[in-house]
């Protein structure tokens, strides 16, 4: 018999069955009042999750698209975005923004790196209405980004604040209001738990009062957020419609709709701050395990991610540790990304991957091709793993 594959790559990440039986429902058509009710449920499900009052929009897109979405719907044209990077996905929506003929200054970080908040001032001040972007949890390295230190800055210089919270968003706190954050871009198939193909872009009254004023037709068409009011949100909500009549202004997949309102329910019945205590303890104890390991995170402490660890290698390379554990163990992890593809390992602890059970599957995997290797653990790394998941 053929043992089944553990994936604990850093997305798409582990989904609970109860989740998964919701996919097997009959498609619904996406104009249907059933499905409106459906989708106003996972609506009103993802704002609790974000922490906010403010409408949340749900894209048929993934987490890049949703990021684009945000960006192109704000008027981009001759506007600066600003987006300090330490890692991969910052270069990536720095690419995004020059992409749709924004000016975009890059603050460039080496990889793991803490930015630098006097030059993220200073370049502010430079700019008039300017958009910072920021990638709250940096996949590639396993590095949380503060974002409390940054709102005031942007809002004072007649600015928005926009957040790719791919990765973070069910994992990780992100308190949209209370932060004050304008755009704050997420997917379904990272810590929220559900399968991917859905994304969704939490917008402030500010962002909505920038994209409604715009004075210049939108860049693009398909996902132009402000379609959402504009055919979507009742008039007693804010929209544009007369009371009654809705209709979505792109064809939602339904079943995946409907998966995602079950693993938000499931979040729900668990706790959102359980949940984020839940990720918190997998990665202490995931970062534990490694160390007897020899591996230490590639973010600075204090910083490292609740939802994916990002290790380097002790004396072996990632290619052939993902390999071997991959054809004797059926456990796939991720490698590192740009430079650090053959020295870096990285595991999630996201959703359904962030309990013990396939944490401690992974780790005793890895223990044992190291010690195959001639590479020995300084202690068992399981039990210094339980140690920390029963102690915190």
């Amino acid at each position: 018999m053929t043992a089944v594959a553990l994936q604990m790559e850093p997305g798409p990440t582990l989904v609970d069955d109860r989740v998964i039986q919701a996919l097997a429902a009959p498609p619904m058509y996406h104009q249907s009042a059933d499905f409106a009710d459906a989708l106003d449920e996972t609506c009103a499900l993802l704002k609790q999750l974000y922490g906010t009052t403010d409408e949340v929009v749900v894209l048929p897109t993934s987490g890049r698209g949703a990021v684009e979405s945000a960006l192109a719907s704000v008027d981009p044209i001759d506007r600066p975005l600003i987006v300090p990077t330490n890692g991969t996905f910052g270069r990536m929506m720095a690419t995004v923004g020059q992409s749709l003929g924004m000016q975009v200054v890059e603050l460039k970080h080496d990889s793991g790196a803490r930015f630098a908040l006097s030059d993220i001032k200073a370049e502010l001040e430079r700019h008039d209405r300017p958009i910072l972007g920021i990638v709250h949890n940096e996949t590639s390295t396993g590095m949380v980004n503060d974002l409390a230190e940054y709102v005031d800055l942007v809002h004072r210089r007649d600015g928005l604040m926009l957040v790719d919270a791919v990765s973070s968003l069910g994992g990780t706190a992100i308190d949209f209001d209370d932060l004050g954050v304008d755009l704050c871009a997420s997917a379904a198939q990272k810590s929220v738990g559900a399968p991917p193909g859905v994304a969704f872009v939490a917008v402030s009254e500010r962002a909505l009062g920038e994209i409604g004023g715009r004075t210049r037709p939108p860049v693009g068409y398909y996902l132009d957020l402000l379609r959402w009011w504009d055919q979507w949100v009742p008039r007693e909500k804010g929209g544009k419609l007369k009371s009654g009549y809705r209709r979505l202004p792109w064809t939602m997949p339904t079943n995946l709709v409907v998966a995602l309102r079950r693993a938000l329910e499931l979040t729900a019945e668990e706790g959102v701050k359980e949940r984020w205590e839940r990720h918190r303890r997998s990665g202490a104890g995931l970062r534990a395990a490694m160390a007897t390991l020899g591996m230490h995170p590639v973010a600075p402490s204090g910083t490292e991610s609740n939802t994916v660890g990002a290790f380097r290698l002790p004396g072996v390379a990632s290619p052939t540790l993902r390999r071997r554990l991959a054809q004797r163990h059926r456990v796939y992890i991720a490698g590192g990304l740009d430079g650090d593809a053959s020295t870096v390992i990285r595991i999630a602890h996201m959703a359904e991957s962030a309990r013990p059970g396939p944490l401690l599957h992974t780790i005793a995997a890895i223990a044992y091709e190291l010690n195959d290797l001639g590479i020995q653990a300084a202690a068992d790394p399981t039990q210094e793993f339980l140690k920390v998941w029963h102690a915190e």
